[in-house]
């Protein structure tokens, strides 16, 4: 679904957050060496969230609803490729619907954080694939 309001873009990026918060969480857990990597990308996703905060405030718009992530397969490494690309695409597709410049420039910074994060996921799978 495509956004058509500042309101529905915010509530997509926060549903797709959600899920790979979950994602990197299980991950984690089975994966003790992935830790300090998912550690970091949910401290972005901390910092990401008090920002559209502030960016809701200053468009009149409610603030953000608790979210229950839908991650089905949690630790799974192609999952969560899959579901930061979906993040990825919501920043993306958000964008021109937003309206508001500097809504428009913040969550343009955080989509080059999440296409950093999404080519980690990348080298993570492609040497796993390797058996590096």
């Amino acid at each position: 679904m495509t956004p058509s309001t500042p309101a529905e873009v915010f509530r997509e990026i926060d549903a797709r957050e959600a899920e790979v918060g979950a994602r990197l969480r299980a991950l984690s857990e089975t994966v003790p060496a992935a830790r300090v990597f998912a550690r970091s990308l949910l401290r972005d996703h901390q910092r990401q969230q008090a920002e559209r905060e502030k960016l809701r405030k200053r468009l009149g718009l409610p603030g953000a609803a608790p979210v229950r992530a839908r991650a089905a397969d949690p630790g799974s490494l192609p999952a969560l490729r899959a579901s930061q690309q979906a993040l990825v695409n919501a920043h993306v597709e958000g964008l021109p619907v937003l309206g508001y410049p500097p809504a428009v420039d913040r969550l343009a910074h955080h989509l080059v954080a999440l296409a950093r994060h999404l080519a980690v996921i990348d080298l993570w799978m492609e040497a796993e694939e390797n058996g590096d």
